[in-house]
């Protein structure tokens, strides 16, 4: 084999390696819950488009100040978000708003879970979805594309 081929096979390997590391490292970030100290790095200063787990759309922009503006068909709001032992949490003006354990589904896509009302204090995620959503900035990873976005 000549050093040219040599080289050409090494060239090979590396990316035959790197390909499966970057397929592997995509893979694992599908239902990886998002640790609270990359929350407010992830959501500041962003735009998410978004999913109700009963199909009703909305948009909501976190400020990099800890405000959000929520809109959806209906109605639009204003409040303030934050992280909180763990957790994503959006309250708002003038409707309700929670707390959320925040899941990963491929490189843009996260799901947003509330606490599990039997488990107390220390709950983990309830068992069922609350809303999916993604930076608008680039495109969805989410499980069930979305039809139309805001």
């Amino acid at each position: 084999m000549s050093v040219m081929q040599q080289g050409f096979g090494r060239l090979f390997a590396a990316l035959a390696v790197a390909a499966t590391f970057g397929l592997t490292a995509q893979a694992t970030l599908a239902g990886e819950r998002v640790r609270e100290a990359e929350l407010a790095r992830i959501f500041s200063g962003v735009t998410l488009d978004g999913i109700y787990l009963g199909g009703a759309f909305f948009s909501e922009t976190y400020n990099d100040d800890g405000s959000v503006r929520y809109h959806d068909v209906g109605k639009s709001d204003s409040g303030q978000w934050s992280v909180r032992d763990g957790k994503f949490c959006t309250f708002y003006d003038s409707q309700e708003g929670a707390c959320f354990f925040v899941e990963r589904d491929g490189a843009n896509c996260f799901t947003f879970y509330v606490p599990d009302a039997a488990g107390g204090p220390k709950a983990g995620p309830a068992k069922d979805w609350t809303s999916r959503g993604w930076d608008r900035r680039k495109p969805a990873t989410c499980p069930t594309a979305p039809e139309i976005q805001l």
